[in-house]
């Protein structure tokens, strides 16, 4: 039985959105098979179907390293279909409810109702709203309980999934950790299920991924909370269900070299590039960090394994930048080595390499060289949290504001004329003056890179988010700040660095109000 592409209706409406092309697929590298695959394959039996879902707009979700890894580790299978969908912006949105048109893949617009799993991943909880008009869109009850088995099994996975009780209502699973495996498990039992004819349907299906302790079914637990809200017990209430849900952690990232054939976006996305994942996991236990604290322990990708991937990546995709990712990719162990293998085998190319995410302590000069040979110098990045010394002893940050300077005095020493430091407002114990010293670490980042570079043309770009306690980390519990607060602490600092004269021109001031934080709180 195939299913029908919804585009006929949707092509003659696409004139009327913004950016249609981010509706279209087609990128280089996407999948579209048969949607009775596996009666084609050496192993016949069942076709398992996949709908992956970043619940952001497409310019977001598609260079998602998370989605474009499990959406080909998926493929892979002869007798699994797995197409990707993403949140539609609000003139879409109208068109479709207007026009009947269901939420649909981007690979081969097949209504995603009709896929056996819709698989969500969640980087933070702003996307759980996307995901209820992704639900309506698709005709699927918001509610797991009003599902039936004609409605594909609602799954969470991500960082904003390792908290899964609030929305817990509206999700028939979740799991939790490393998704390459636990995907590859999942699609083995819905597929022996679908063999046996689906004996007990939804239900049966999903106490069989319950009983494995691998994923958290909702409706097989009972939760009760403590008079002050906070979750007091999870208690199953099927006989074979675990008490705890295990974690899964990939503990050999040289076996999973994924991305190999990375999707290369038709509209314009914010990352225009190929990532390699070098590193999980993080050491540094700064103390509102979710993905240092969930992501542990640290597992490296050996030097060799990075240069296959870089080398696959750029054949199969054409970018020319390699951004090497994780929480602080300074901090390889094989780092200097790979810098320079990389920039000895990419010299004199139009491919560059930047290292996106960089401690202020595990900068060095040598290393900024290797990864600038080509002639690309954009702006450095760190991140020292925040304003004071002595929040960032708070917070865990062992950053000085010595060692501040002194990275900032090589970068500029050597040519770099643009550095951007990011800060958090709202952070525990936090007052006016830890924010406002965010102000004076700026200028003083100014003055040194004209002192030590004889030019007036260096800039600091300060970029401040909102802090939001989130999961399993050590401020879990700490309150948020209010959004009247957030604003007029924002606000004091925006005009004390504009005020300054001899500096405010070269501090750029960036920054986010406190309201969608507090929506994300």
């Amino acid at each position: 039985m195939s299913v029908a592409s919804v585009f006929p209706r949707l092509e003659a409406r696409l004139p009327s959105v913004q950016k249609p092309i981010q509706y279209v697929g087609g990128e280089l590298n996407s999948v579209v098979k048969d949607w009775d695959c596996a009666e084609a394959s050496e192993t016949g039996g069942p076709t398992v179907r996949w709908a992956l879902m970043y619940p952001d707009a497409y310019e977001v979700g598609l260079p998602n390293q998370g989605v474009q890894i499990l959406y080909e580790v998926l493929n892979e299978r002869d007798w699994i279909v797995a197409e990707r969908t993403y949140a539609v912006w609000p003139d879409m949105e109208a068109v479709m409810r207007s026009h009947d048109v269901p939420q649909f893949t981007v690979d081969a617009h097949r209504p995603v109702r009709d896929f056996d799993v819709l698989g969500l991943s969640f980087s933070t909880e702003l996307g759980y709203t996307n995901m209820l008009t992704a639900l309506d869109l698709a005709g699927i009850p918001l509610h797991a309980a009003d599902r039936t088995d004609d409605d594909p099994i609602v799954l969470a996975g991500g960082h904003a999934a390792f908290n899964p009780e609030p929305v817990a209502d509206f999700l028939d699973a979740a799991v939790l950790g490393d998704g390459e495996e636990i995907v590859l498990a999942i699609s083995d039992v819905v597929r022996d299920h679908t063999a046996q004819g689906r004996p007990g349907g939804r239900v049966e299906l999903l106490r069989r991924l319950a009983v494995t302790g691998n994923v958290y079914v909702p409706r097989f637990h009972e939760v009760t909370y403590g008079e002050d809200g906070a979750l007091a017990c999870v208690a199953p209430v099927v006989e074979g269900v675990p008490d705890r849900v295990r974690k899964h952690t990939l503990m050999d990232l040289d076996a999973w070299p994924y991305p190999s054939k990375p999707l290369v976006p038709v509209a314009e996305t914010v990352h225009e590039r190929f990532s390699v994942e070098i590193f999980r996991g993080c050491t540094r236990g700064c103390r509102f960090c979710q993905a240092g604290m969930i992501t542990r322990p640290v597992r490296e990708r050996s030097i060799e394994t990075i240069g296959a991937m870089v080398e696959t990546g750029v054949r199969n995709t054409g970018f020319d930048e390699v951004g090497l990712l994780s929480l602080s990719s300074a901090d390889h162990t094989e780092i200097g080595d790979l810098a320079k293998q990389l920039g000895d085998r990419y010299e004199g190319t139009n491919t560059s390499l930047s290292l996106p995410s960089t401690r202020v302590d595990a900068f060095n000069i040598t290393l900024a060289n290797e990864f600038s040979r080509n002639g690309r110098r954009s702006g450095l990045t760190f991140a020292p949290e925040g304003g004071s010394e002595r929040l960032r002893k708070v917070i865990n940050k062992a950053v000085t504001e010595d060692d501040l300077i002194r990275t900032v005095t090589a970068a500029y020493s050597h040519g770099w004329r643009q550095v951007k430091l990011y800060f958090m407002c709202g952070l525990p114990t936090e007052t006016d003056d830890d924010v406002l010293a965010i102000a004076d670490l700026a200028k003083r980042v100014i003055a040194t890179g004209r002192e030590v570079s004889g030019r007036n043309d260096v800039r600091c770009t300060v970029s401040i988010g909102g802090f939001v306690p989130k999961p399993h980390t050590p401020f879990q519990w700490a309150a948020q700040l209010d959004t009247a607060t957030t604003d007029a602490r924002l606000a004091k600092l925006r005009d004390v660095v504009r005020s300054d004269k001899r500096y405010g021109r070269a501090i750029g001031f960036r920054y986010h109000d406190g309201k969608p934080g507090a929506v994300e709180g």
